[in-house]
C-alpha cells in the first residue's frame, strides 16, 4: 500500500455501523470537515450526540450497497463479518474502500497518526500487527512532544513570508534551512527573534 494524506473537506463519508468502532473512526475523521453518514439499525449513545453537534446524518436500518453509491470514502463497521464482507465485495473498485476487521478487504486503512500542529506522522503495520503499531505511536507521542506543535506552525509561517521574499532562491533555501535549529522549537523567545527579523526582510 502507498500511504498518503488526503484533504477530506466536503467529501461525503458513509460508515456502515452505529458502534464503537464506527464512532471511534468517526472521532478520527472529525475536525475534517468531511460530510459523515452513518448507517446501522442502532447508534450508541456516543454517535448520536456526535451526529447532533456536527451536524451528520443517521440513517436507522441496515446498510445497503446503494449507501455508498455516492462515497467518496466508505468505511465498514458493522459488527457482524459477512456484512462487512458482502458490502467490500459490491463496492466499485474506484472508491476508498476501509474494512475495519479484515484491511485486505479493502483498499484504505487508517494508521495511527501523531498530529503536533501541521505536523503528522503516521505509522502501520498494514494489519500485520496493531499491537506494534500501537507500540510505535506510544514511542513517537513521546518523541514528538508537545513542543512540537509551536514549532511546526512557526515553521509552517516563516515559510510562507520567505516564500514571497524578493531574494535569490538559494537565499530562501538558506534561510529555511537556518529554522531547523532545534532552539527554534525548544523557545518561544527565539521563535519570536527569529520571527521579528525575518519580519523586517523584504
Amino acid at each position: 500500500m502507498q500511504p498518503l494524506f488526503i484533504n477530506l473537506t466536503n467529501k461525503k463519508i458513509v460508515i456502515a455501523g452505529g458502534g464503537r468502532i464506527a464512532f471511534r473512526k468517526a472521532k478520527t475523521l472529525d475536525g475534517e470537515r468531511a460530510n459523515i453518514t452513518f448507517v446501522a439499525p442502532d447508534f450508541t449513545g456516543d454517535i448520536i450526540r456526535l451526529a447532533h453537534q456536527r451536524g451528520y446524518e443517521l440513517i436507522q436500518r441496515e446498510a445497503q450497497p446503494d449507501d455508498f453509491k455516492d462515497a467518496f470514502l466508505s468505511i465498514l463497521a458493522t459488527n457482524i463479518r459477512e456484512t462487512n464482507q458482502q458490502l467490500a465485495r459490491s463496492l466499485d473498485s474506484y472508491q476508498l474502500v476501509c474494512v475495519v476487521d479484515e484491511a485486505g478487504e479493502g483498499n484504505a486503512i487508517f494508521p495511527a497518526a501523531v498530529r503536533r500542529g501541521p505536523l503528522q506522522i503516521a505509522v502501520t503495520s498494514n494489519g500485520a500487527s496493531p499491537k506494534l503499531t500501537r507500540m510505535l505511536k506510544k514511542q513517537l507521542d513521546e518523541q514528538f512532544d508537545e513542543s512540537w506543535t509551536g514549532y511546526s506552525e512557526f515553521l509552517a509561517k516563516c515559510r510562507e513570508h520567505i516564500k514571497k521574499l524578493s531574494i535569490h532562491s538559494a537565499e530562501k533555501n538558506e534561510l529555511l534551512a537556518e529554522l531547523l535549529d532545534d532552539r527554534y522549537r525548544l523557545s518561544e523567545d527565539e521563535r519570536e527573534s527569529k520571527w521579528a527579523y525575518l519580519s523586517s526582510l523584504k
